[in-house]
């Protein structure tokens, strides 16, 4: 089994193989992409989300501040919004919900 197919299996993997560097770095490079849009322009965000998240609804949209582990592994639908400074942690699949608005820092009056 290699290093990879452990890592999708959830069992114990070597972080620094090559395959699992280079998913890595793919993410680095996507997260880096998406950050240097300009938020204002919808178009281009959506491109970049579309070339990198596994897959997009209409009228998705990300913030600065993005950052992930893999990118492939995310899945939004519709009028997603993640808020600035969001962190996905997709070593796995992460299917976040429709018209979903995350941010890790808004904290409602319920946590504070």
């Amino acid at each position: 089994m290699t290093e990879v197919e452990k890592l999708d299996a959830g069992l114990p993997y070597d972080f620094w193989d090559p395959e699992v560097n280079a998913r890595k770095m793919n993410a680095i490079e996507g997260c880096k992409r998406l950050n240097a849009c300009d938020p204002a322009d919808d178009a281009a965000v959506f491109e970049v989300l579309k070339s990198f998240f596994g897959s997009v609804g209409e009228h998705a949209s990300v913030l600065p501040g993005f950052i992930c582990d893999n990118g492939k592994n995310i899945h939004v639908g519709q009028d997603f919004l993640a808020n600035y400074n969001v962190i996905i942690l997709d070593i796995a699949e992460d299917v976040p919900e429709d018209s979903l608005e995350d941010s890790p820092q808004d904290i409602s009056e319920d946590e504070k």
